[in-house]
């Protein structure tokens, strides 16, 4: 396959094919792990991004041969940039990508932090419900994300996206990874429980990098304990179950997990 690929390490959790149509992205993010995947400075990630040359072409000639190879595995836009960035407004990858999935009856999921700039979007996802399920990261319940994530749509917004799709029949799912703020996280998914589908839990990873640590030094971010950790793990869990919905904690967060049925 020329563009969509089969995504290894902690990815490979959360979906079994990707595909990535812009390189770069102005969200900013303290945290992200995409530049260095990507082979690209920060800088030139954040300030310059760009779409991939003939992605729609590409993607088409992919979906081609899974159709005819009977592949019907998922595939999520996107790891390593946000499929909803401000550059989608102008080209409308996306939106085309999604026409081309729906042409080839091929299953697709977006992960976004992009809130109103994919709401247009939704109605044509609507179409095909047996297709697309719609995800957002969510990370912060306070102002801290405009420290964290300067570029990115508030939290409050694609929460307000995430019911949109909702109410339209959309299989919804959640990304709380990083978990930051622990407490925070779990205000996030009190809060969405009810019109989210699905939560995927991580661990706050990609941390050893000079930048974030001289970015975590200058705020004083206290690192969650082990304790902490198994103490957030119980507690997502316990909501989670309350209200029914599906949730998958990723491997990192697997021993806390099972550390906690431990205690039981």
């Amino acid at each position: 396959m020329r563009i969509i690929y089969e995504p290894r390490g902690r990815a490979a959790e959360y979906a079994p094919l990707a595909v990535s149509l812009y390189r770069g992205c102005p969200h900013g993010c303290v945290y992200c792990f995409a530049p260095d995947s990507t082979r690209m400075t920060r800088e030139d990630f954040r300030d310059y991004p760009r779409a991939r040359p003939n992605a729609l072409k590409f993607l088409e000639r992919d979906c081609q041969e899974l159709q005819r190879a009977g592949d019907m595995r998922e595939i999520l836009m996107s790891f390593t940039t946000d499929p909803y960035q401000p550059l989608e407004k102008r080209l409308g990858l996306t939106r085309e990508a999604i026409k081309i999935f729906h042409r080839y009856n091929l299953h697709y999921t977006i992960l976004t932090k992009g809130g109103e700039r994919s709401a247009s979007d939704l109605e044509l996802m609507a179409t095909r419900l047996d297709l697309c399920r719609y995800g957002a990261t969510l990370t912060f319940s306070g102002d801290d994300e405009c420290i964290w994530e300067p570029g990115a749509a508030s939290n409050l917004d694609r929460c307000h996206v995430l019911q949109i799709a909702h109410e339209l029949d959309i299989l919804t799912w959640v990304s709380i990874e990083p978990p930051v703020y622990l407490k925070q996280s779990l205000d996030l998914i009190k809060f969405t429980r009810y019109f989210v589908d699905e939560y995927r839990i991580g661990k706050f990873n990609h941390i050893d990098d000079p930048k974030i640590q001289h970015f975590m030094d200058d705020i004083r971010y206290k690192y969650p304990t082990d304790a902490e950790w198994r103490r957030f793990v119980q507690d997502a869990k316990v909501l989670l179950d309350e209200s029914g919905n599906r949730y998958i904690f990723k491997k990192d967060l697997q021993p806390y997990l099972q550390e906690a049925r431990d205690d039981r």
